[in-house]
C-alpha cells in the first residue's frame, strides 16, 4: 500500500490517465486515492475506466476528481454499515487504523 507521501508541500499528487466515456483524461490523485479506488474496481470486477465513466455520468457540475474521492468514502461506508466494528466508548479499531493508513505518524 502507497503511503501519502507527505512533504513540506502536503500529498504528492499522481497523475493517471483514463478513459472517460471514450475520451482519454487525465487525473491528479493521492497514491491512497488511487489504491482505494484500485481495490474497489477488483472488488467489483470493473476496470478504472468502467466505474471512473459510471462516476462521469452521474457527477453533475462537480469536479471528476471530487466525485471520485466522494464516491471511495461512500463506498467504503456503506460497506461498513451503520454501527458495525465501531467501538461505543472512545476510538474505534477503524478509526485508529484509517488513522494510520492515512495519515501516518513520522517519526
Amino acid at each position: 500500500m502507497a503511503g501519502t507521501g507527505r512533504g513540506k508541500e502536503g500529498a504528492i499528487l499522481v497523475c493517471r490517465n483514463v478513459k472517460v466515456s471514450g475520451r482519454r483524461t487525465s487525473l491528479r490523485m493521492e497514491p491512497y486515492i488511487w489504491d482505494s479506488l484500485k481495490e474497489i474496481c477488483e472488488r467489483e470486477q470493473l476496470s478504472l475506466n468502467d466505474i471512473c465513466t459510471q462516476i462521469d455520468g452521474r457527477r453533475g457540475e462537480a469536479n471528476l476528481t471530487a466525485s471520485i474521492r466522494v464516491f471511495i468514502v461512500s463506498y467504503y461506508r456503506t460497506a461498513t454499515g451503520s454501527r458495525g466494528g465501531f467501538a461505543e466508548d472512545g476510538p474505534s479499531p477503524i478509526l485508529r487504523r484509517a488513522l494510520d493508513d492515512a495519515v501516518p505518524i513520522e517519526e
